[in-house]
């Protein structure tokens, strides 16, 4: 088991939960994992072939009942022999009917024979507690879960098989290394051991560290697809901001009138491109107002605009530039944005020269015109925020882009300190800091807190 973690997880207790979502479906699944899981199964299940025997990953049919022989239902029981299981114990999966009345009576015999109910997560817990996975992929187990495009899933996917794992691995067995030379010498210094170099040992540090950049370099793009890049839509009233949102998410999600100020709240859809979740809002006008609820719109609108990655501006291409639109640019300007000249059906009379910065995309709402260029100019943002792991390996999280950016501070650290001729005890202060924030982010070093934010996120079952 891992260090650390065996004071967390305890090898004694049986966990019981329901592991497939709540509602009537054709099978539900629950599951049990931990010391007494066999012996539970063979207490409350009566196989319809009493000569078959639960052995390692055999599934048997029969009766699920209550102890006092009273059927609860008819399921298939398959047995995980530990080590061979998800999580490492014995693991017993009860596939019933996915009833949730005989779920939980299933769930309570478990519990009646001294299982108790699991945490969220602690299945997954288990299994990062006797090395099945490390933190990374479990992360990553919950990522897949709650993928909505095929891109999240195929990166958690990747993750889980250890794309980001494996790449930090070798990082710490060289790091590994770097130390123990420099311990050899400090410690060895009377005995003839050759003391490294400062130079070689820089020259051991900064292949480590240009690696843990590159990782770092591929967190924004993982973050939004991740998190979803968040679009507001913003303008004066009537341009057609709320038509432009209808057709981007293909819906009409949105009232549209010629009637200035009709959308007064943000409105919120998320939709795929190419597997990035774009996250549209579509946002009150921006103009002077003495209406107490436009106003309160307004406002949402500015903390809108706050919180986005990327904004739209929507112009009148067959109207004029006024200080409305002026105020909307200037909101948009501090950060990425695309200017949309929206009503290209109709005659333009929108005077391009006041436009000052910020790519230019002419589109009509109305008919669909130009809506391909948008897409474009979209899909170049986000090729603009891929770095050259991209596609075989991204950072997703907080947690692993701060765990990873410490550790590459602290290598550094250690070479600007080794280049100034500051002592090796000294240097071998943030070689071993470096160390302990990549131990942390793969579970190897772990605290309550840590554990506890990554799986009280999970879904009980997992």
């Amino acid at each position: 088991m891992h260090e650390g973690l065996h004071k967390i997880v305890s090898s004694d207790e049986t966990i019981v939960a329901i592991s497939t979502p709540l509602g009537h479906s054709g099978i539900g699944i629950v599951r049990m994992s931990g010391p007494g899981a066999l012996s539970l199964a063979q207490r409350f299940f009566k196989a319809h072939s009493p000569n078959l025997n639960l052995d390692h990953r055999t599934a048997l049919v029969g009766t699920w009942t209550d102890g006092n022989e009273e059927e609860v239902d008819e399921v298939v029981v398959t047995a995980f022999h530990a080590p061979q299981s998800y999580t490492g114990e014995d693991v017993i999966e009860i596939n019933a009917h996915g009833n949730p009345l005989i779920l939980r009576r299933i769930v309570e015999t478990a519990r009646a024979g001294g299982a108790r109910i699991a945490t969220p997560g602690e299945f997954t817990l288990r299994a990062v507690a006797h090395g099945k996975m490390d933190l990374v992929q479990a992360e990553a187990v919950r990522e897949f879960i709650e993928a909505q495009t095929e891109q999240q899933a195929r990166t958690a996917l990747r993750q889980i098989e250890g794309s980001v794992s494996k790449r930090i691995q070798p990082i710490k067995d060289k790091l590994v290394d770097v130390i123990a030379h420099l311990e050899a010498g400090i410690d060895f210094a009377e005995d003839d051991v050759d003391v490294p170099s400062n130079t070689s040992v820089i020259d051991g540090i900064r292949p480590l560290d240009s690696e843990l950049k590159k990782l770092l370099e591929t967190f924004g793009y993982g973050k939004i697809l991740n998190e979803g890049l968040h679009l507001a839509i913003l303008g004066k009233p009537n341009v057609g901001k709320s038509s432009l949102f209808n057709r981007l998410i293909a819906t009409d999600r949105a009232i549209v009138t010629d009637i200035p100020g009709t959308t007064r709240d943000v409105l919120t859809e998320t939709v795929s491109l190419d597997g990035v979740p774009l996250c549209f809002a579509d946002t009150a006008g921006i103009r002077q107002t003495a209406d107490r609820v436009e106003s309160l719109g307004l406002m949402r609108t500015f903390e809108t605009v706050a919180d986005a990655d990327f904004a739209l501006v929507v112009l009148d291409g067959a109207g004029t530039l006024d200080d409305d639109d002026r105020q909307a640019l200037e909101k948009a300007s501090r950060l990425p944005h695309v200017i949309v000249i929206n009503k290209a059906d109709l005659p333009q009379t929108l005077p391009m020269g006041g436009l000052n910065g910020g790519q230019r995309v002419s589109v009509s709402a109305k008919t669909g015109r130009g809506m391909d260029d948008l897409r474009d100019a979209l899909r170049a943002f986000l090729l603009a925020q891929k770095s050259d792991l991209s596609d075989d390996l991204i950072l997703t999280n907080a947690r692993q882009h701060e765990a990873i950016g410490r550790a590459e501070k602290s290598l550094n650290t250690a070479c600007d300190a080794l280049a100034a001729r500051i002592p090796h005890e000294m240097v071998l202060l943030d070689l071993y800091q470096a160390l302990s924030a990549l131990d942390e982010l793969t579970g190897d070093v772990v605290t309550d807190d840590i554990l506890g934010r990554i799986f009280s996120t999970f879904c009980i079952g997992k």
